[in-house]
């Protein structure tokens, strides 16, 4: 049986407030998304505490694979 999936990742502050929007492909599975969840919590954490709830970041999906990649130093 297939699951609708959310398209994109919200990161929230501890009132729910958005600070990061990340797109994410269509039809990815549950599992990858909790794992990309927690590599962008992990990755970004850093900007993520400095980000105003009024602004919240939107990153493209390839934006947000750039940017784990730098961070983990694994260039393709």
């Amino acid at each position: 049986m297939n699951f609708a999936v959310a398209q994109h990742i919200t990161l929230t502050d501890r009132h729910g407030h958005a600070l990061m929007v990340c797109e994410l492909p269509r039809g990815i599975d549950r599992n990858e998304v909790t794992r990309l969840h927690h590599q962008i919590l992990t990755h970004f954490h850093g900007e993520l505490i400095k980000q105003a709830p009024t602004k919240p970041i939107h990153l493209s999906w390839p934006e947000v694979v750039n940017r784990l990649e730098q961070r983990m130093d694994c260039h393709v």
